[in-house]
């Protein structure tokens, strides 16, 4: 079996893109496309393409971005594969790369790391998503399979589109664990795990609170309230750096309606991070893929974090008395958050059930 990835804007290193490149390799040759101009060394069964939108031909974004889809369609067409895998939404051609590629007799999977429909446009032009919609109908009746980052984003989209595609939920999990022992001590600290302050809600009165208690440290990213600013950290480094955290937060928001849905409905590295370093999370209640993981780990602590600071510092006091449940819950979970050949398996095993239909 051969394939081609298609990492469109991702770089060479994305994550989650090189967990798909490394299980595809065990399947057969991998053709992988990344965004970048450094070519890594190739090996025999994998082999690599730079394609870059920003180095493209044009003077204006939307050349750029007509050129590069032009080359990934150029890529598909020169190369000999069994299956195509998507990790982009081909913003210039969102239907003519997938009905080329199967005119070719090729499968496709398409890999959905946000909900596309509402992520894509940015929210001065929201009123294009019904649009969106609409290709994503008309590229689910095109492409094989689908997978997601959480059950209830790919359940949102299929039922949406009302869409019955093959769907397999791979989520964002972490690279490794990290193993706490009993002589650890862990820093007064809470890790911020997003972007810069505005992106954050949080009520004044309870964060005032928390730095008072808790020094507040972001690593590889602008905030204004924290009383430390770690530079990016690479991914061995960071996760020992979260292990030693009393807590890290989540409680981003990327457009002005709090219950925008691709943040509510996502599973984000970091929260897989931080519970695979053994750090518990301190959440907004307003993540429903999240809460629902951390209810049935009991993981963290769910907090209100806009309303209500009175509730919030009752809970937050309860979880610092409770605080070893926490920890040895993190250990009796710690495979759930971490990718492994379990995962592997029952990703691939999705891969070879597409390729026979």
């Amino acid at each position: 079996m051969k394939s081609l990835v298609i990492g469109y804007n991702h770089p060479a290193k994305d994550k989650r893109v090189m967990r798909t490149v490394a299980a595809l390799k065990k399947l057969g040759i991998v053709y992988y496309q990344f965004s970048g101009s450094a070519m890594p060394i190739e090996e025999e069964d994998l082999h690599y393409f730079a394609i870059e939108k920003q180095f493209m031909q044009g003077r204006f974004s939307l050349q750029k971005r007509r050129n590069f889809d032009k080359r990934i369609l150029g890529l598909i067409r020169n190369t000999n594969c069994d299956l195509i895998y998507f990790h982009g939404f081909p913003s210039s051609m969102p239907l003519k790369v997938f009905k080329f590629a199967r005119k070719m007799g090729k499968k496709i999977i398409y890999d959905l790391h946000e909900i596309m429909p509402v992520h894509f446009l940015p929210e001065k032009l929201s009123f294009l998503s019904p649009l969106m919609w609409h290709i994503l109908r008309a590229q689910l009746k095109i492409v094989n399979g689908v997978v997601g980052v959480s059950d209830e984003a790919t359940r949102m989209m299929l039922d949406r589109v009302r869409s019955s595609i093959r769907a397999l939920t791979v989520q964002n999990y972490a690279k490794c664990a990290v193993s706490l022992s009993e002589s650890d001590v862990k820093k007064n600290e809470i890790i911020v795990v997003g972007l810069t302050n505005r992106n954050f809600c949080i009520n004044d009165r309870l964060l005032k609170t928390l730095k008072n208690d808790f020094r507040i440290v972001s690593i590889g990213a602008h905030c204004d309230f924290a009383d430390e600013e770690l530079p990016f950290m690479e991914y061995e480094s960071m996760m020992e750096r979260l292990s030693k955290a009393k807590f890290t937060l989540l409680a981003h928001h990327s457009r002005s309606d709090l219950n925008f849905a691709n943040d509510i409905y996502s599973l984000p590295n970091k929260f897989f991070d931080s519970l695979a370093a053994g750090t518990p999370v301190i959440l907004a209640k307003r993540f429903i893929s999240m809460k629902r993981m951390i209810d049935e780990t009991n993981t963290g602590v769910v907090l209100n974090l806009i309303e209500d600071a009175d509730e919030d510092l009752r809970k937050l006091q309860n979880a610092l008395d409770h605080y070893d449940e926490y920890i040895e819950n993190l250990k009796i979970h710690k495979h759930e958050f971490v990718w492994d050949e379990s995962k592997e398996a029952v990703f691939k095993d999705f891969v070879l059930s597409i390729m026979k239909s």
